[in-house]
């Protein structure tokens, strides 16, 4: 125990028997009824001071025994005063584990609560936009091109709601297994494909085929939230080119578009929980929600992710899959 913990222990006294000194101090030098000479209120001062740091060396000493015994309790379980404490504190911890686990218990019964009916709400949703999609099939007018494209922001929307549901808990909702990244690549494109078909974004895939050990519903989320960003920050007649690149530590993905570019000031936080930027701003109606979490789930899977950005002229996403990677950090589970 430090001095300064017995301090902030004892800081209502010490502000007390200040205050004390300080109203002495001022009723003897305003009272006319005894001398209030310099040397006479010096001599007060020091008395009381000498008191003051009496009561607070045994108070100091005796709070440091108590702390010394207490810390000893470990060393020696044949002290009697140990022992005490010892029973003292497990009882008090024990009580508060009991209260905790059950403020622990009904927090996760809310949660899987909730997300029963977000899961439920995505899927009768689904439903309804399959419906739609059936009804504006056959026309082919300019009114309902524009519907269409709505309705893939639709789809794509309510797929992120599934995601980012289960991304606060996805140590229950993994699967370890063998993946291969450029289909995953192709099958993001491909969901993604009204986005780009609409601005007549060019895609160039010229990724070389490499298998990771990963869970393959969440690299399909990395690379499609990463793919669609790109789809919205890109101009028309633009182009998103996918490559892949290997060393002996890693394979690397790099996913680069020619569109709008992210702002210097921007480019450390667009990674940020709600952070929309500049271009979130003036362009789309960002929530920064997308690149936080496949950002997230990129530490939990053991992937670096990156971007390189020049606003302007273009933005790289570049994701490394070490090779060496620990990933036992991935809880294998079967579905």
């Amino acid at each position: 125990m430090k001095i300064r913990d017995y301090i902030k222990i004892n800081r209502i006294w010490l502000i007390s028997e200040t205050i004390i000194f300080i109203i002495i101090n001022c009723i003897l030098y305003s009272s006319s009824n005894i001398n209030k000479s310099f040397l006479d209120i010096m001599y007060m001062d020091i008395l009381i001071l000498l008191i003051m740091l009496i009561t607070f060396t045994y108070g100091f000493r005796k709070e440091k025994k108590k702390f010394t015994d207490i810390c000893k309790c470990s060393e020696n379980t044949n002290n009697k005063i140990n022992d005490f404490y010892l029973n003292v504190f497990s009882k008090i911890l024990e009580k508060e584990n009991l209260k905790h686990i059950r403020i622990e218990e009904s927090l996760k019964n809310n949660i899987n609560d909730f997300e029963d009916y977000i899961t439920k709400w995505v899927h009768d949703i689904k439903i309804n936009i399959a419906v739609v999609d059936l009804l504006l099939e056959d026309l082919e007018d300019d009114e309902s091109q524009k519907i269409i494209a709505q309705m893939e922001q639709m789809k794509f929307s309510t797929n992120q709601v599934l995601y980012v549901t289960r991304a606060n808990n996805y140590n229950l909702d993994i699967k370890s297994e063998e993946v291969a990244v450029c289909d995953e690549i192709k099958k993001a494109i491909k969901e993604n494909a009204g986005f780009f078909i609409n601005k007549n974004i060019e895609i160039i895939l010229d990724s070389e085929g490499f298998n990771i050990i990963s869970d393959r519903k969440w690299i399909h989320y990395i690379l499609s939230q990463i793919i669609n960003n790109s789809s919205k920050y890109t101009n028309e007649n633009g182009q998103l080119h996918v490559f892949s690149k290997e060393d002996s530590k890693a394979f690397y993905l790099h996913i680069k578009d020619n569109g709008i570019g992210i702002p210097k000031e921007d480019i450390n936080r667009i990674f940020h929980k709600g952070f929309t930027g500049k271009n979130g701003r003036t362009r789309t109606k960002s929530t920064g929600i997308g690149l936080y979490y496949a950002k997230k789930m990129c530490n939990n899977l053991s992937i670096d992710l990156k971007v390189e950005s020049e606003e302007g002229e273009y933005t790289e996403f570049i994701l490394s899959f070490y090779k060496l990677a620990d990933y036992y950090n991935v809880t294998p589970m079967s579905h």
